[in-house]
């Protein structure tokens, strides 16, 4: 057991230290300049978010809070990648909606994660792959309950 957890901890932290790094390299050779990786995630999460695109969801969304959102909102919507649009049904709800060129990027960021995904299941024989999903399933649970305690 002691033999896979030192091994399981080496790769995890290889793969944190490394996944952004190498996602923003990947990003800028496909013509990506002037984002960080915090405000392309922002935008993944504005075209996750769907209809449910106002401010407070998609703060909620990212666990930050409206004010900091509006924050990163008025940084992109200067670069050209985000719009506001006030609700018809309610003026005081905005809605936030991408520009082309921010879909342009999501598409390459998407990209970049079905690589990653599909390199990892070049490497897991299907009989594995529900094991493999539990695993991370099980990361993405201490994950959350990290969240929860870091806001109580």
């Amino acid at each position: 057991m002691e033999d896979y957890r030192a091994r399981i901890d080496q790769v995890l932290v290889h793969l944190f230290n490394d996944i952004l790094r190498i996602e923003e390299e990947t990003l800028r050779r496909s013509g990506v300049h002037g984002l960080s990786m915090r405000e392309i995630h922002l935008l993944q999460a504005i075209e996750e978010a769907g209809e449910n695109n106002t401010m407070s969801e998609v703060a909620a969304r990212l666990h930050v809070t409206v004010g900091s959102l509006t924050v990163a909102v008025n940084t992109l919507s200067r670069k050209g990648y985000v719009e506001r649009q006030r609700s018809s049904r309610d003026k005081r709800r905005i809605h936030l909606l991408l520009t082309p060129r921010a879909a342009a990027v999501n598409r390459l960021h998407q990209h970049f994660h079905q690589q990653l995904t599909d390199a990892l299941l070049r490497e897991i024989p299907q009989d594995r792959l529900a094991l493999l999903c539990q695993g991370l399933d099980g990361v993405a649970a201490y994950f959350d309950e990290q969240e929860r305690k870091g806001q109580s």
